[in-house]
């Protein structure tokens, strides 16, 4: 019985931690769009020191190949969300300012 509680609570946390990179790379509405945000997140996460040492990165770990995954299926969704915002600066540069001369 003590096994079966290991297990299952080894399993219940994998289920909690997969997908969390998904969900923070694309909360913020400032971050900038990018494709496959959650598995660049996982894998510059794990090269920072702090990671390994509070133990984050092993469910970062864990969590990658679900990262992956929806990434992949999240793939159109970024897609536009990066040519509305490459369409968005050039309409800003375009447009001119409009500067008076003093008369």
């Amino acid at each position: 019985m003590k096994r079966f509680m290991a297990r299952a609570g080894l399993l219940a946390l994998i289920i909690l931690f997969t997908g969390c990179s998904t969900f923070f790379s694309r909360v913020p509405a400032d971050r900038q769009a990018k494709l496959f945000p959650a598995t660049k997140f996982a894998m510059d996460a794990a090269g920072d020191g702090w990671c390994w040492m509070f133990l984050a990165c092993p469910a970062l770990m864990v969590s990658l190949p679900v990262d992956a995954a929806l990434d992949t299926l999240l793939l159109p969704v970024d897609a536009v969300r990066v040519h509305s915002r490459q369409q968005s600066k050039k309409a800003e540069s375009s447009r001119s300012p409009k500067v008076t001369e003093p008369s």
